[in-house]
């Protein structure tokens, strides 16, 4: 990640992915479409077991 703060009034600070940060994007992508193929899976024995009391 790279950080470029600018001289301004109000500050101003501006972020950005570097490219082996960009490698990074798959992990998060691959464990979002986990959890949507599994979330109903998941959710199916909270579903059986009725409300918390």
């Amino acid at each position: 990640m790279t950080r470029t703060a600018y001289d301004e009034n109000p500050p101003r600070v501006e972020y950005a992915l570097t490219s082996l940060g960009r490698t990074l994007i798959p992990l998060p992508d691959a464990a979002r479409v986990r959890s949507e193929t599994h979330l109903p899976a998941l959710l199916a024995p909270r579903r059986a077991a009725g409300p918390r009391a």
